[in-house]
């Protein structure tokens, strides 16, 4: 955080920009970034949960990085009120993630921050709905809790909303209790599970060739079969038990003393030292033109806002080479260099409709981002002129 380039203060100039066509980056499962991957037992499972880094361990760092809206979910489970990704708990106090967002923003008062709470999880203790209510209510915020609220509003209307009384700042809270609803707490996703960073042969049972496979070294993906998990399956949807199956797979195929051939395990890396990088690349583009050329207009009253997904999802299998290659979805984005080609692209004016650019790892190129996405901000009020 210490090395990256200032960021410039957000201008009111852009208040009569319609909500739905402002470009701000969108940090992907923001509390992952409080998971420490550095514990042995977990690490493999966390690699491919966490992804965002926190050097200091606050919700303010990823602010700092450009983030100026989260994808937050909610835990609430043994009385404690945290987060979650899948069903791993994130251990980190939902109030506290507030008091470090909020502490930001008084810092930064004409910057707006949208929390699009959703997912929210309970266990048989409490309802995290209404624990997550308590805490945004007690401190003032002005929580959104229907998404016809945000149809056809514009940035000033944004921050109109978050305004708060008890505290400087201008942090908006989406969480759709009433009324209608959909996507991410009004957001449409626009989610591709193809879009992975490792691309991979079909895993058909037991059909695979692999040069050196034996009997007695049979492939990493038949070990995961034998635990009746498919391949193909996101990742997200594993349970944490299939999770650690499937890090114990790979484990043995990497101490297997014959394994088979791991080039035979993959046809494409999105690593920008690969020379199949071009595959997920172009599909990752193809992807983002897609949903830049569909822009607003693909809505709804419950979904006024919608996401450019510019970050690698994860397939079990994906996974599997993933970690084969010691890598995760946080390195993923750094040796991809997804952020900075995202920002090189709005910077050469590929993209005709921005709204959330959804991201990994903010903390690389997330500056660089943001000011890119300032620079399109600042054409379209021009272009309005």
């Amino acid at each position: 955080l210490a090395s990256a380039p200032p960021i410039a203060a957000a201008s009111s100039k852009h208040d009569a920009i319609p909500l739905d066509q402002y470009g701000m980056i969108m940090v992907h499962d923001a509390a992952s970034g409080y998971l420490d991957t550095s514990n042995i037992i977990t690490n493999e499972v966390y690699d491919w949960t966490r992804t965002q880094t926190m050097p200091n361990k606050s919700a303010a760092d990823l602010l700092t990085c450009g983030a100026r809206s989260f994808d937050w979910r909610p835990s609430y489970k043994e009385t404690k009120l945290q987060a979650h990704h899948g069903d791993v708990t994130i251990e980190h106090d939902f109030s506290d993630s507030l008091d470090e967002i909020l502490g930001w923003a008084a810092s930064h008062p004409e910057e707006l921050v949208i929390m699009h709470v959703w997912d929210c999880i309970s266990d048989d203790s409490g309802d995290c709905t209404t624990e997550a209510l308590k805490q945004l209510n007690s401190r003032g915020l002005n929580v959104v809790d229907d998404c016809n609220k945000l149809m056809n509003i514009t940035v000033g209307d944004a921050k109109a909303l978050a305004k708060n009384p008890t505290s400087p700042g201008l942090v908006l809270p989406i969480m759709p209790t009433t009324g209608n609803s959909g996507g991410q707490a009004c957001s449409a996703e626009n989610y591709d599970a193809s879009i992975a960073c490792w691309g991979t042969k079909s895993f058909t049972s037991r059909t695979r060739s692999a040069p050196t496979a034996t009997a007695t070294a049979p492939t990493v993906f038949d070990c995961i079969e034998d635990s009746n998990i498919d391949p193909n399956a996101p990742y997200k949807t594993l349970s944490s038990p299939q999770k650690t199956a499937v890090s114990a797979c790979v484990e043995k195929y990497q101490d297997a003393p014959a394994p088979p051939n791991l080039q035979a395990l993959f046809t494409y890396s999105c690593w920008d030292d690969s020379s199949s990088k071009s595959t997920p690349v172009d599909q990752m583009t193809a992807y983002m033109d897609k949903v830049s050329q569909a822009g607003p207009d693909q809505g709804s009253s419950n979904t006024p806002l919608y996401q450019i997904q510019a970050l690698w999802e994860e397939s079990t299998a994906s996974v599997v080479i993933g970690e084969l290659h010691l890598s995760s979805l946080v390195e993923d984005e750094a040796k991809s260099k997804l952020n900075a080609l995202t920002a090189s692209y709005i910077n050469a004016d590929r993209f005709p409709n921005l709204n959330y650019v959804e991201v990994n790892n903010v903390c690389d190129g997330g500056p660089e981002l943001l000011a890119a996405l300032s620079t399109f901000n600042d054409k379209h009020v021009n272009a309005r002129k």
